[in-house]
């Protein structure tokens, strides 16, 4: 008899409370500010760089759409509106407030500093705006029962920017790496090009990297994603190593870190875990065997937090 596998291919939040319709779209005209000398905006998704997360000083304002209220088959007492952060990477969620509908609803929710402090900082977390019920209800369809059942939700993300793809992936077979006279089970290689203080463009590659084809193959199942895990991050982080190794003598008489170039990038990750300036990344790359310059790239990776959890 043959065994049927199951896979999960996408997420997707299913509401069939069509007896609460006329809420579900309450919390659509929630605003959020990220800096004191900002905006308010609706947008849901931002991009904060590392840099700047102490800078951050989010205020929230609900919104709640009135009418919806007053149309809504439920009562105001038996709604509540609840602000919270959540880390996903981090699995932990802080509840900033919970509001009850019948009350007069602030006009702005401030989120505190330390709050993003426990959050690992502010520059990966998703700040809720929702409208949850507050006491559990008798069952009726299509209606929520549950306490904390929410009704209208509006998410806003903040996300570090992604980093140009500074590098081409090439996975090798045994015969490969023997063609080139390397060990057949080789598991990868770095080929530094040339442009790690210029600005970044997706059509020249800062370098080839060669990965053994079973070891690329491993990395990339879905079903392997628990082990895949901590060999990326290991893997980043001794490639992007061997990447300042390799470009060190074009940017070490350098006055100063060339704008929007990869090495502004890995500027910027190295200062997310510890503050380093120019001239103590050119001691860092000059020291040999680059020790603390690696143990700052596996910490920035989280190599070990992956290996942990695994």
């Amino acid at each position: 008899m043959s065994k049927i596998t199951w896979r999960k291919s996408a997420s997707k939040d299913v509401r069939p409370f069509f007896g609460a319709a006329t809420l579900e779209n309450s919390t659509d005209t929630a605003e959020i500010r990220l800096f004191e000398d900002g905006e308010f905006s609706g947008e849901m998704s931002y991009l904060v760089e590392p840099s700047d997360a102490s800078r951050l000083a989010i205020t929230i304002r609900p919104h709640l759409s009135a009418p919806a209220l007053l149309t809504g088959t439920i009562k105001r007492g038996d709604l509540v509106l609840a602000v919270s952060v959540l880390q996903p990477f981090l699995k932990k969620t802080v509840v900033i407030g919970q509001y009850p509908v019948s009350h007069a609803l602030p006009d702005e929710i401030a989120v505190g500093a330390e709050v993003l402090e426990q959050l690992g900082g502010g520059s990966n977390v998703v700040i809720e705006v929702a409208l949850c019920l507050a006491k559990r209800l008798s069952k009726t369809p299509g209606s929520p029962f549950l306490l904390g059942h929410w009704l209208s939700k509006k998410s806003f993300a903040l996300r570090v920017p992604k980093p140009v793809e500074v590098f081409n992936v090439i996975p090798m077979s045994d015969k490969d790496w023997e063609a080139m006279g390397w060990p057949a089970k080789t598991m990868y290689s770095v080929d530094y090009i040339g442009g790690f203080n210029d600005p970044a463009a997706k059509d020249r590659p800062l370098a080839n990297v060669r990965v053994h084809s079973d070891v690329h193959r491993k990395l990339t199942l879905e079903s392997s994603q628990r082990l895949a895990k901590p060999i990326e991050a290991a893997l980043a982080a001794e490639i992007t190593a061997q990447i300042v190794a390799s470009s060190l003598h074009e940017w070490q008489d350098a006055d100063d870190v060339v704008p929007l170039s990869p090495l502004s990038a890995f500027m910027k990750r190295l200062d997310a875990v510890q503050k380093t300036s120019f001239a103590e990344l050119k001691k860092l790359a000059m020291q040999p065997g680059m020790a603390k310059l690696k143990a700052l790239l596996h910490s920035s990776e989280q190599t070990v937090r992956f290996i942990k959890e695994g």
